[in-house]
């Protein structure tokens, strides 16, 4: 037990020379936040292997200390043009973000907005947004 309490001011030091150093220290509030990112990516409903997909995630609630504006990624589809994001940004809070989608494929990017996905307490993510996206499609090119 008493190398319990000996530890407790070293610790202690160290927190406080480190904010000393650094300027400003993030600390959660809580538990991390999460969300999930997952679909398709596909020409004219035939699958799109080999894409560069890069996730752009924007928060800025009230309740936040600094607003989240970044980018996950990139990883490549799989054969059948799947892709996954598993997403947990620094200063994120429990609450909606805004979701783009760049799609990198044949030397030419796409900018796909997304829509919202939801923050939540807790790693590994509870929930999953779903996000399919046909190319071809959007350009009217079926």
């Amino acid at each position: 037990m008493t190398g319990h309490r000996r530890a407790w001011p070293a610790l202690t030091l160290c927190l406080l020379a480190c904010v000393a150093e650094g300027g400003s220290l993030a600390i959660s509030a809580g538990a991390p936040v999460s969300a999930a990112v997952q679909g398709h990516i596909t020409n004219c409903g035939e699958p799109v292997p080999d894409a560069s997909v890069l996730l752009l995630v924007q928060q800025d609630l009230q309740e936040q200390a600094r607003p989240v504006d970044t980018q996950i990624g990139p990883v490549t589809t799989t054969r059948d043009g799947a892709y996954a994001f598993d997403v947990s940004p620094s200063f994120a809070v429990p609450g909606p973000a805004s979701m783009q989608l760049q799609v990198t494929t044949g030397g030419i990017t796409d900018s796909i907005e997304g829509g919202t996905l939801e923050f939540r307490m807790g790693v590994p993510p509870a929930d999953t947004v779903r996000f399919d996206v046909d190319l071809a499609k959007r350009h009217r090119a079926c």
